[in-house]
């Protein structure tokens, strides 16, 4: 009997929604790797778990230990054989799961000699015992506290190595007087650590491990009252699983195309924001789709990707930077501008004037996503470039940073609120005195960035004032 939905809320969500499409892609035949972060007994595991009653069948060829594909075989006994021309047995049967627990041994995780056949004594024979990764084809393979297991087992962190570096993933089983056997493994991978504990953060034991990992999805404790009450009255969650719509969602995924205005953002983003894996910006564009997919969807929009790119760049770039990134592509979505990370670094000097006098790419944002002034040489007038330019000759609309600025900044003497040239543009607010400023307590305890929801760091400041 399958075992009741977890409780989702607000601390949890995310990890459902990663969940739900990692089988989404699984099902297609890519991989998506999915590792939840945080504190213990936050149910991280609890959903992954929950997940393996509910996933959706697939076919397999039958008997096949490796799980075949009867339109696509790979193992060592059905490769050779032409699906068009052979005519393959098949059966249903629930997507593989398998767990991987820190006492495993190497030849249960990879493979080793079948030692049943090998000692039958009708007709003894040396032949391979598929282990439990070559089994999880077309499946998920569960790794708890994975930070612990790619420090006290690192021969078995480097399998996931060679299964998650590629999609699909590759291994090699070698026995002692039996050739090796190198096969495809299409699994997606699901890990829970708690970076807070010993060794802790994944990404500081094992960079190259963190970084085959498409999501990273921090998982808090309820911040609701009336959450925990139903959590202990043993209330049934709301919301169905959609695992079972998942099945024909997946063969849908391949029409799902993304404009070439997303693309072209991804792009810049990677080049200059120095995002220093290209996996990251693979898996922002196989996370967007999908997210479209699984919304009924056939083309990724701006809200796709700002769904997904904090799970994406969670463990790829500093919180500064991933700050930056999402405040300005909500700032741009909220103005209804056309998205656009940053700005070509060529020098303004080599483009041609605008009709305005003013230089062609002056209202373009720099790689900071703040403002830059072009001054001229002859008039010696300072123009303030705004990071955003909400419609044609717009060049008003403040940024973030101005905003943050201009609230904790006092107005310069004399300023009058006129520019240099008496045209009325604003001078760079200066700050104030940091000796003549009272010292003020925060409101509440100090929390690492990397565990504040990313939705608190992209709130622009009129919403505070105007709350929808």
């Amino acid at each position: 009997m399958p075992k009741p939905t977890p409780l989702r809320h607000h601390g949890n969500e995310n990890l459902f929604l990663a969940v739900e499409m990692s089988v989404l892609s699984t099902l297609a035949g890519t991989p998506l790797h999915v590792h939840a972060e945080g504190l213990r007994g936050t149910g991280k595991t609890t959903v992954m778990r929950w997940a393996r009653d509910t996933l959706p069948q697939i076919a397999r060829i039958k008997g096949c230990q490796f799980q075949c594909d009867p339109q696509t075989p790979h193992c060592p006994v059905h490769s050779g054989l032409k699906a068009a021309t052979t005519s393959f047995e098949k059966e249903n049967m629930p997507m593989p799961f398998v767990e991987i627990g820190h006492g495993a041994k190497l030849g249960t995780v990879l493979g080793s000699i079948d030692l049943s056949r090998l000692t039958d004594r009708s007709r003894p024979e040396a032949a391979l015992l598929p282990g439990a990764i070559p089994m999880a084809h077309r499946g998920i393979i569960l790794v708890d506290e994975v930070n612990r297991l790619a420090e006290t087992a690192p021969e078995i962190t480097d399998v996931l190595l060679s299964v998650m570096g590629t999609k699909p993933g590759r291994v090699k089983i070698e026995e002692v007087g039996l050739p090796a056997c190198e096969i495809d493994i299409a699994s997606s991978v699901w890990a829970a650590s708690n970076p807070d504990e010993d060794p802790g953060p994944l990404e500081d034991i094992r960079k190259q491990l963190a970084d085959r990992f498409d999501l990273v999805v921090p998982v808090q404790r309820p911040s609701d009252a009336a959450i925990v009450e139903r959590l202990l009255s043993r209330m049934p969650s709301e919301g169905a699983s959609r695992m079972a719509e998942l099945a024909e969602k997946a063969l849908t995924l391949g029409q799902v195309t993304v404009p070439p205005a997303i693309v072209k953002y991804m792009a810049q983003l990677y080049v200059q924001r120095n995002v220093e894996s290209l996996r990251a910006i693979e898996a922002l564009e196989l996370s967007s789709r999908l997210r479209a997919t699984l919304e009924g969807r056939f083309e990724v929009s701006f809200d796709d990707v700002l769904s997904v790119i904090p799970l994406v760049l969670r463990h790829r770039v500093e919180p500064l930077t991933l700050s930056e990134i999402l405040k300005d592509l909500e700032l741009r979505r909220a103005a209804g501008a056309q998205v656009k990370p940053v700005s070509d670094t060529k020098d303004s000097s080599s483009e041609p004037p605008a009709k305005d006098g003013h230089a062609g790419r002056l209202n373009d944002p720099g790689p900071d996503g703040g403002s830059r002034q072009k001054e001229n040489a002859a008039t010696g007038t300072k123009h303030e470039t705004p990071a955003i330019q909400t419609k044609a000759g717009d060049r008003t609309t403040p940024t973030w940073l101005q905003r943050l600025m201009s609230k904790y900044s006092s107005p310069s003497p004399g300023s009058g609120g006129a520019g240099a040239s008496g045209r009325g543009v604003a001078q760079t607010p200066q700050l104030s005195d940091p000796k003549k400023t009272p010292p003020v307590s925060p409101p509440d305890p100090a929390r690492r960035i990397s565990y504040v929801p990313w939705e608190e760091l992209v709130v622009p400041p009129e919403w505070k004032e105007n709350p929808r």
